[in-house]
């Protein structure tokens, strides 16, 4: 693309994705979804990252994935080791472990183990009760909202270059 059809992408683009997320805020608001900071924190992360669009989809959709199993085996060893080791150690060593997960064991699998499940692990455990008493609905919203929404915005690539293409030769 020139630089002129790439002003005009970017501009048709924007536009669609305003009013895509405006619909899906829309859909969200009347159905009462709960927990949809989880679809739009995936789309934040998608296109902050650096990379081809279908790379980074699927290392958004995946490290988001882990960084909330993650989540959940953190907040199982933290329940069956506190007791055992103490408030102190039953806590830093299943967070240590999942760090040295995400952190360390990064380069090895970067698609999966990567600053998203980071983010996702962090946020989730904000209210680390609220997540835990309503795994299925934050697994379910993730999977399905962020697969949609995403989805749905890399689809909106493909009119937004040839619209741009279109009236940049008009």
């Amino acid at each position: 693309m020139n630089e002129a059809v790439t002003k005009r992408f970017l501009l048709y683009f924007r536009l669609m994705l305003l009013v895509w997320i405006l619909i899906a805020n829309a859909i969200i608001h009347v159905t009462g979804l709960e927990y949809s900071w989880l679809i739009f924190l995936s789309n934040i992360m998608m296109f902050t990252l650096e990379g081809d669009v279908k790379d980074r989809f699927v290392t958004v959709e995946l490290g988001g994935l882990v960084g909330l199993i993650l989540t959940v085996i953190a907040l199982l060893s933290i329940t069956a080791l506190t007791p055992v080791l103490g408030g102190f150690f039953g806590f830093l060593i299943p967070l240590a472990v999942v760090l040295f997960i995400l952190i360390i064991l990064h380069p090895y699998a970067p698609k999966v183990l990567n600053n998203v499940g980071f983010a996702y692990l962090t946020v989730a455990c904000i209210d680390a009760e609220t997540f835990a008493a309503n795994l299925p609905r934050f697994f379910f919203v993730y999977i399905v909202g962020s697969l949609v929404f995403n989805g749905v915005c890399i689809f909106l690539m493909k009119p937004a270059k040839a619209l741009a293409a279109k009236t940049v030769k008009a």
